[in-house]
This record gives structure tokens, sequence and C-alpha cells, in this order.
């Protein structure tokens, strides 16, 4: 209290700060005799002075507290405890090493050997169970919406040395409520395998508000399989409530999202430490005042608050790092020993030596142990890998820059226009390469017995045994780089090289081989292939299509991790591994050469000296420089053969320097013109909200430029490292034509929002067309709304492989005529898949915009004449023919009048009449032509009436005296009416040559007495026809 205060007001205030809590002692005398009578029923005996303990009030708003004697809960009641007493101040707080005595002295002491403390906070490393003041809860906003049913596996579960959140899409969080009285913070270690799971921290006070300014909220990124690392946060005065999240996210993945492991949280800041913390089983503490307690080593162990570890009997028992007893050795086999060959001396010599697997768990004095065999001869060591020599007679390196070797002879600079082909092929394991290198991580931290992952054998390279059943060995491979450019043909990236190596898996139980690539800050490790169990020796082949360093990394592990792990790591499959027997990388800008190539003119220091942009070597002797065709680009630098010219795809033309090929966003497609220029550019499109299992909200925003100049290009960030102290941690954004990030909106606001989990869906436009599939890519999920006008297909793909998506993704964007759209347009989504791809790898969208219509033509309006005046003019209209599918370009005409057309005489009878007329005509025609047909009838019968009449002596002719000769019709035969000849034109024709003479009475005449018959009718009288 202050100094200038009255005495008497002084003794006044601390008096009632006594009574008070004297009050407040009865209080909880009180409540303590309820809560004992409810629960036990039945009266207890009186306390006595060994029955109480010691603890402290809640501090009041001047920041005071007292120390109070109560008994513990159910063991008695009443009694006379000691009276309070002030105890020291709520900001007090002891160093690291100590706690607060507060039984008598309420002085800082040292903690005794066998425990630790860290002063004012506390550090939870043992997961056996849930600590203290942690609870597990799923995440329960937005219920629902639910897919999944996650009532079983949304909570957070402890596994011995760490603590693990579910591997689903379910969402959980863990949290902790920690109340500081000073200033602190959290210091938390994690591990994410992939950018498939997240991990949100957010930090609240006792109003549930975040901190301000964005403090208390992080989103760690993901660590790459088998890595940790860790994140502190800052942390104020008073309550703060600390929650971990887990939220997994996958497009379309066969398996769930990997979990979280947190192995550490250590909370600073607390008023003090009452008492110590027992180091846990397995480690152990000398000295006084420790503050963290040290692992056992191996052939060691060590109970809980030990402060020393307790040695094993070398002879029968051994232990591994960090165990809590010994375990018995067993006799010796084969399986635990192996060999390997000594490095090569001066002599390039080197000898097959026999090692046991280190730590040794086997006895060799047992009857039946086997026993190490002895080294073998002396041999000579094999070559060199390709591209590599030896040196100093013991080491072999990759050969100088610009020369080549095949291994078995010294580098040989390469001959005259002729420069180096770099790759890195190994398949002699007598010596690590210069660009690998192995390590051992464990999931414990005591899981490797050495760091060496993997063991040199001579003909193969194998993981190293002996390790814990937790421990992941790594073998990594580094490369700068590929020589040639990225690019795309017929729809399939271009192959810049080549991974390929021979491998086999010996296990007993589920084992794994994982394959790697990191490429860089913005590729945390993503898995490429993954082999489960045994496998027989097999080769497996990785196209590379993406340019730049990388490191591919070889991750092997005897057994499944989410089996969970005692404290100690087990050592069952001890033996189990994986072997390579070749690793073989093409085309790569480091490494060595073992053969050179044909430059077209000439080689300098760094190379081939290359053609002109846009040309390529031709194959002949010569070698001569030969320029692409237009609209072709080069997959490569110093490309060989007109091949190496790839056509550009439809509507894409190449640039300058024939390095790729762009859109102008002017296109022809089927006699049609669509001008895209008001879309160049990069546009936006999110989508509409989609939630986890259990409600956590997210959207994928789509960035993309779909024409335009050749260099644009669209840009999807993570910004999860901007609430990281670490600079190492930024991501450069993902460049390209079409990519995808995650967006997690924040209760903080829309300022706050995170991006994270950005991708390439489209590093290249394949090609621009009507076409509803190019090469593998097929654009069959929106149907066109007018059968005859078919959609504008823009066909984009990226070459970045993964193992869901194995060929990369792709995006078929759909650019359709709508004349009702305003602006830009309007996208949509698929309906069935919300996210924009039904199979994770790829993407469709539809845009409707009045500018995905064509440039309308002549072909597109049609004119209509109105009917002519009496002043023999009429006007002219256009109009758009229907439905109008065209926009800008040609105008409608304006409305003309025209001259009517001169109308032929007949034109101007009305219809009604012509058809009256013709049929009048029709008519007449016919009755002429039935008029001749029946004259000529009558004809025929009078000819015949007249022969008859000729026949009038009542007998008729003999068929051979008839006027008719043989070969002759009666349509033929020449007669007379007076003196007129009825004969007809073809009739005299045939007469005209034959020399007839007639005799008076008109009959015909022959001049041929033989064979003539005159035959004369004189009727001397007449006889009706009906007596004949």
């Amino acid at each position: 209290m202050g100094s200038n205060l009255p005495s008497s007001w002084m003794g006044f205030h601390v008096v009632g700060f006594v009574l008070t809590a004297m009050l407040l002692q009865q209080q909880l005398f009180v409540l303590a005799d309820v809560q004992t009578e409810s629960k036990k029923g039945k009266a207890l005996p009186t306390c006595h002075p060994a029955d109480f303990h010691y603890t402290y009030t809640d501090c009041d708003d001047a920041g005071v507290r007292w120390r109070v004697q109560v008994p513990e809960p159910d063991h008695c009641k009443g009694g006379a405890p000691d009276a309070p007493v002030r105890a020291v101040d709520c900001g007090f707080s002891c160093d690291k090493g100590e706690y607060l005595d507060k039984d008598n002295t309420q002085q800082c002491k040292k903690c005794p050997a066998g425990t630790y403390s860290l002063g004012g906070g506390e550090r939870f490393e043992d997961w056996t169970t849930l600590p203290e003041g942690f609870i597990t809860v799923s995440d329960e906003h937005d219920d629902w919406y639910m897919e999944t049913n996650c009532d079983n596996q949304s909570m957070w579960e402890p596994r011995g040395n760490y603590i693990k959140s579910p591997g689903s899409i379910c969402s959980s969080k863990l949290v902790y409520s920690a109340n500081l009285k000073k200033a602190g913070s959290v210091m938390f270690t994690y591990s994410i395998a992939t950018s498939e799971t997240m991990l949100h921290v957010e930090v609240h006070n006792d109003q549930c508000e975040a901190m301000s300014g964005g403090e208390g909220s992080r989103w760690p990124e993901a660590t790459g399989e088998g890595q940790w690392e860790t994140v502190k946060i800052d942390l104020k005065s008073g309550l703060n409530i600390i929650s971990w999240k887990s939220i997994g996210i996958s497009l379309s993945s066969t398996k769930p999202p990997p979990p979280i492991l947190i192995k550490t949280v250590e909370i600073m800041g607390l008023s003090y430490t009452s008492e110590c913390t027992k180091c846990r089983p397995g480690t152990f503490a000398k000295d006084q005042g420790s503050f963290e307690c040290t692992q056992c080593s191996a052939n060691t162990f060590s109970k809980d608050g030990a402060s020393q570890c307790t040695n094993c009997d070398a002879s029968t028992l051994y232990s591994h790092p960090g165990a809590t007893e010994c375990t018995k050795r067993e006799p010796c086999s084969k399986n635990d020993y192996y060999m390997t060959h000594t490095a090569c001396n001066e002599k390039n010599q080197t000898t097959k030596t026999y090692k046991w697997i280190e730590p040794r768990i086997c006895r060799v004095d047992i009857s039946g142990a086997a026993q190490l065999p002895a080294n073998g001869q002396v041999e000579a060591c094999p070559p060199c890998n390709p591209g590599m020599s030896i040196f100093n007679h013991t080491t072999c390196n990759f050969c100088p820059t610009n020369q080549f070797s095949d291994g078995t002879a010294v580098c040989q600079p390469c001959p005259p226009s002729t420069a180096p082909v770099y790759g890195m092929d190994f398949k002699w394991w007598n010596q690590m390469p210069p660009n690998m290198d192995s390590s051992c991580l464990s999931w414990s931290g005591s899981g490797c017995s050495e760091n060496k992952g993997w063991v040199l054998a001579g003909d193969s390279i194998h993981s190293s045994l002996g390790q814990a059943d937790d421990a992941y060995l790594i073998l990594q491979l580094s490369v700068e780089g590929f020589d040639g450019e990225e690019g795309f043909v017929d729809g399939k990236a271009i192959e810049l090289g080549e991974l390929s190596f021979v491998f086999s898996l010996e296990c007993t139980a589920d084992c794994g081989l994982f394959l790697l690539e990191e490429r860089g800050p913005e590729n945390k490790s993503p898995v490429i292939e993954t082999w489960e169990k045994s496998q027989e020796k097999q080769e497996y082949r990785l196209a590379i299509t993406k340019n730049g360093p990388r490191t591919f990394t070889w991750a092997f592990q005897k057994a499944d991790m989410d089996q969970g792990y005692d404290d100690t790591p087990s050592n069952i499959y001890r033996t189990d591994m994986a072997k390579i027997y070749s690793i073989k990388l093409t085309n790569t800008m480091n490494g060595g050469a073992a053969m050179c190539k044909k430059c077209p003119k000439g080689s300098n220091q760094k190379g081939c000296i290359p053609c002109e942009p846009g040309m390529y070597i031709a194959n002949n002797t010569e070698n001569t420089c030969t320029k692409c065709p237009e609209n072709t680009y080069l997959r490569a630098n110093n490309a060989y053969g007109r091949e190496s010219c790839i056509p550009c795809g439809p509507n894409l033309y190449s640039n300058k320097e024939k390095t790729k090929c762009h859109s102008t966003c002017h296109i022809h497609s089927n006699t049609k013109h669509f001008q895209l220029t008001k879309l160049a550019g990069y546009h936006t499109l999110q989508t509409g909200a989609s939630f986890t299992a259990k409600g956590s909200r997210f959207y994928h925003s789509f960035n993309f430029t779909l024409c335009g100049d050749d260099k644009a290009a669209a840009a999807c960030v993570s910004n999860v490292s901007t609430y990281s102290q670490d600079a190492d941690d930024y991501s450069p954004p993902v460049k390209s034509l079409v990519c995808q990030s995650t967006l997690i909106p924040s209760p903080n606001g829309p300022s706050e929002t995170i991006s994270a989990q950005p991708m390439s869906l489209g590093d290249t436009l394949l090609g621009i067309t009507t076409d509803k599939s190019l090469g593998n890519l097929n654009a069959t999920i929106f149907k066109p709304d007018v059968e005859d006008v078919p959609d504008l297909h823009f066909y984009f793909h990226s070459g970045s492989v993964t193992q869901a998506c194995p060929k990369g993704r792709s995006t078929v964007i759909y650019l359709r005529c709508d004349p009702g759209e305003k602006g830009n347009g309007t996208f949509k989504l698929p309906e069935a898949c919300p996210a924009g791809t039904c199979d994770g790898c790829t993407f469709h969208i539809l845009w409707r915009t009045q500018y995905g219509c064509a440039v309308c033509t002549p072909n597109d309006y049609t004119e209509i004449k109105e009917q002519c005046n009496k002043n023999g003019k009429q006007k002219i209209h256009y109009v758009w023919k229907t439905p109008k599918m065209c926009m800008f370009g040609e105008k409608l005409p304006k409305e003309t009048i025209g001259r009517c057309p001169v109308i032929p005489w007949w034109a101007q009878i009305p219809m009604y009449a012509q058809i009256a007329i013709a049929v009048f005509v029709g008519c007449v025609g016919l009755m002429i032509a039935m008029v001749v047909y029946f004259w000529k009838r009558n004809r025929k019968l009078e000819y015949k009436y007249q022969k008859l009449v000729a026949g009038a002596s009542g007998e008729l002719p003999a068929a051979e005296t008839c006027a008719i000769t043989e070969g002759e019709e009666e349509d033929d035969v020449i007669f007379e009416d007076g003196k007129k000849k009825g004969m007809s034109l073809f009739s005299k024709f045939k007469s005209k040559p034959i020399d007839m003479d007639m005799d008076k009475n008109g009959l015909l005449l022959s001049d041929d007495d033989e064979f003539q018959e005159t035959i004369e009718l004189s009727p001397t009288h007449k006889q009706p026809l009906t007596n004949i």
C-alpha cells in the first residue's frame, strides 16, 4: 500500500483482507463438507492438522491472494486450520528449474534431481493419455451439412510420443486454456505430410475474442513427410484459450488426407510452479534445478523421476535409447549381419566384408548362434559409373565440364564441334555419388541408431538395417535442372528428361517406399508414387516435364505410422529393407557426360553454339541450322530434325522466338470469326461455399488467362506464411494460365481470409476449337444451348504430376455465345461437380458472354421486300436471322426504297384466270387429238367397206387374190377416193421404187406375168351387204 495513507486506514484495510480470506476459507470448508456428506451419505471424522494442505485463493482486483488450508476431499470435516496468510503477489513467478514452496517459505527452490521445471511455464510431451487441461472436440458449427459420419473419427488421439488429429476430412479441435499472470508464449512442434490437411491455430481471450491484428491466428505450412517444425506465438497476460484445428481438404483423392502430429507443447507466462514435474520413463535429470530431462542412452533404462539411468547387463540384455526396461538378447542368426565392400584403395581394390547390424542385439556366445563370416578376397573395384572417372585411384567423380567418359576410361575432352550430353547413371554402389545423401528420421526422436539411412552394397544400395520401426530412411538425389524448354505436343507435355530406377522391397509387414519430388518452397515434397509390402525386382520410369532445380527423395518406412508406437520404438522389423539397383536421370544440367553430340555451329566452353531462335539442326552431315515453318515452335534448344518443330494447336500462333504458342484473341472456326480482345487479361472465378463433413466452410478460387500476350499469366498465392515468423516459409505465387487456390474465411473478417493450396491447372494453351475433343481431353460436360451453335473450347494442360493425377491436370473452358449477357458475362461450374472437377484432375468452366458470339456478317441477316405501290416502288427491310447468335461486326443495313421490276404480261393475269385458260387450252387440244384419231379410224373402216363392195358377186376373194401383197399392213394400203390419192407420206416412200401400172379400173398391174394375176370386179347388179 502507499506509505502516505493513514496508519489507521491501512490497519483497517489489512484486517478487511484477513476477514475476507477467513470467510473464503470457511466457505471452502462448508462446501467440502456438503460435497462429502452428499457423496458418502454418512458422517466423517473431524479433520486433524495432518489432513490439511495449502492452496492459494484467486487474485483480487489489487493483485493480492491468500494462502489458506483446506482438507482433502472425502477424507474428513471440520477441524482447526491455520489462519490465512497473505501469499506472494499474483505477478510473481520462479525461474526455470525452480518451484514455489508454498507450504513453508513461499520462496522459490531448485527442483530436486529427477524432476524439472520451466519456472513460469509448463511443457507437455508425454501423450500416453490426454494431459490435464487439454480437451478435444469436434467442430460443430454448420452441422446441417453432413456427408460423412465423423462421430468416431473426429477426435485428436494421444499416441505416446505425439498426439494425432483425425486423418480424414472431419474437422477437430485440440483446446488448452492457459491463465497467464504475465505476457508469455505458446510453442509447439508439429508435422504435416502434405497440404491436403491444414492446421489452424487460434488464440482467444475469456470473451472469445481473437487477438488483435491477426497475431493469434496462424496457418502453419506442411512440413513434408517425416519432418518436424516449430511455431511460437506470443500470448498476453490473462486467460488465453489456444486451439489447434485440423481441416482435411481433398479434391478427389483415393486416400484420406494425412493426419497432423504434435510432439510437444510449451506454455510460458504462468505465475508459478508449485511442484516440479517428474522426468518421464526413459529419461533422467541428474542435477538439481533442471528445466528439462535427458534421454537415456542405448543399453540403459529408467523409470519416472529418475536422476540417472540404470545399465543393462551387456552380455544378456540390451535396450534402445529412451528405454523403460531391458530386453533379452537372443542368439545371433544370418539376419543379424550384412555384406558390404570397403572403399577402393590407392590400388583401386576393394574387399568384401561383413558387418553386424547396429546396434547388435544378439548373442554369439550361445550354442547354435551364427558367427560373423570372415572377410572375402581382395578384388578389383568395379568401374566408375558412366560420366565419371576415378581420381587418385580411390574416388569416382563426375568428369569436368566439356569432358566425357563411359566410366572405364579417364575423362576426355569432347571433339571439336561437339558438346557433352550430361546425365546421371548410377549402377555401381561402392561409394555414395557426389550429389546423393542419406539420413534417418524418427517420429519418436530415438528410433535412429545412427544417421546413416542407406548402405552401399556394391551392386545395389539398400535401406539401413537395425533402425527402429518408426524410422524414415531417406535417400536424396539433387539436380540443378534439365536442358530444354517446357512445352506440349498433341496435348502431351514434352519430356525434358527421365528418371528411372530398378528396385525391390523385402518386407515382413506393411512397409512402404515413397518417391517424392521437391521443387522449391511452393512444393513441400509431394508424393509421386508409393509401393507397399514386398515387391519383386522391377523398374519404374518418371517423365520429367517441368524444368528447374529439384530433389528426388526415396523414403522407406518399415511399418505403418498410424499403427502407433510405444514410448520406446520397437525393432520388430529390423531386417526389412528396400533395395535400389540402379538410378538413371537423363538430359540434366549437371552431372557427368558419357558421350558428346555434334553441334551445328561449333562449340565453346558452355556447350554447342546454338542456332538462331526458331531454327533446328538438320539431320545432315553438316548439321546446318534450318528455320522452322511458321506457327510451329521448338521443344528444346539445339533441337535435331524437322520433327522438333511442333505445330501450334488450333487457332494458336507461335511467338517470334518459336518457343511457345499463344492466342491473338482472334479466332477463326468454320467460316466464323470470333473477336475476343475484350476478354484479354486474367479473370477470377470463385465457387460457392463448400463444407467439410463437420461444416467447416471453404471456397475454391480460379484465376485464368484466356488469350492475349504470350507472356500473360494468372497467379494464385498462399498467404499462410504471412503469419509465420520464419522468413524461409515464404511461398512464391503459382503463375500459370489457369490456377486454383483454396480460400478459408476468417471469423475476423475478409481481410484475414486465408488462401492456401495454390496449384496450376494449365501451364500451356493446347488449342482453341469448336471440336469436342483435342488430344486426350474431352469437352462433353456442358451441352450447347443451340445445337447448331457450338461452344468455343479452350484446352489447357499442366504437366505437374501427382500421385492422384499421374498425367497432370487439365482445364477446359467453354466459351458460350449469349447475346443477353452484360459486360464480360457469367461463369458456371458443373452441377454434379461444384468444385469444377469430377475426378480431381480435369476441370470444366462454362463462360457465358456476348463476346463468345461470332462477329456478324451479311450471312446473319435476311432481306424483306414490301409490295410495290402504285408508283412502281417498294420498301426493302433487313432483319437478323433468329435466333441471333452474332455480335458486333456488320450492322443491319438501313431501310431502302427501290423500283419494282418490269412484270411480263402473263404475270399480270390473275392466277385463277391463268389456271382457267390452261384448262381450256388443254381441253381443246384433247378434242382435236380425238377428232384426228377417229377420222383415221373411219378411213380404215371405209377402205374395208370398199373391199367388201368390190366383192359384191357374193364370193369373197381368196387370200392370195387380195390387193394387199404379202408383207404389207392394212394401214399401208394405197387407195383412191375419186381422183384423190389417200396414200400417206410413208406409204408413198415405200411404194415409190416399185414400177406399177394401173388398169382402167384403177387396179394394180404387175410386169411379172409369171406371178401376176389380174382380178376384175365388174358387178352386174348390186346385192345388199347383209346377204354377202
